[in-house]
């Protein structure tokens, strides 16, 4: 084999080796980048009300728009069940509501307190975890909407409310929470952060 030829064989052999690299690169970026997770928001813990309110308000006029659930009792939800995105619920698992877990995965296994026949205990439960406040309250007003499997229209009456008070007693009504106390909780916060101005 002469001299030209040796070239043009090395120069072969260099181009496919190349083309392999490039192509295994690719191939394992793409694979890592389908296989990572996107990762999951944080919040300071020292989240003001203020700051906590101009963060989800925005999301919560979507849900609004789309189940006509007022902005303001979510954000109120949001907030009175959360401690103003201060839990460690809240701002570590994204989860503003206490949405109990559905399934083994995204849940983490935390103290609650419930109110059982009139008085307040801690019991320990699964909760959901989101990957962000986003999620979480689309998933709360999701649930608003459909209820669960089981009781598909748990929560109809807060669909057909005329004002955040009537939703706000619509939620006791149908049993959202244990807390007897729960309709005037919302109502109090709305009226001192002046939430209703979100339900325009």
């Amino acid at each position: 084999m002469n001299i030209k030829s040796k070239k043009w064989l090395w120069t072969g052999i260099a181009a496919i080796v190349i083309a392999l690299a490039v192509g295994l690169g690719i191939y394992f970026h793409n694979s890592s980048s389908q296989s990572a997770k996107p990762q999951r928001e944080t919040h300071p813990s020292k989240i003001t009300v203020k700051q906590f309110i101009k963060t989800i308000a925005p999301i919560a006029q979507k849900e609004q728009k789309k189940y006509h659930i007022p902005a303001s009792i979510i954000i109120a939800q949001a907030g009175t069940e959360s401690n103003w995105g201060r839990s460690k619920l809240a701002y570590k698992y994204n989860n503003l509501f206490g949405i109990k877990a559905t399934s083994k995965k995204n849940r983490v296994r935390m103290y609650t307190k419930e109110n059982i026949n009139g008085k307040t205990v801690e019991v320990k439960q699964y909760f959901a975890v989101y990957d962000s406040w986003e999620a979480s309250l689309k998933a709360h007003a999701e649930l608003l909407a459909h209820g669960t499997k089981a009781k598909p229209n748990i929560f109809k009456d807060i669909l057909n409310a005329k004002n955040y008070q009537e939703a706000a007693w619509a939620l006791q009504k149908d049993g959202y929470a244990t807390d007897p106390n729960y309709a005037n909780e919302l109502i109090y916060a709305i009226k001192k952060f002046n939430l209703d101005k979100y339900d325009k």
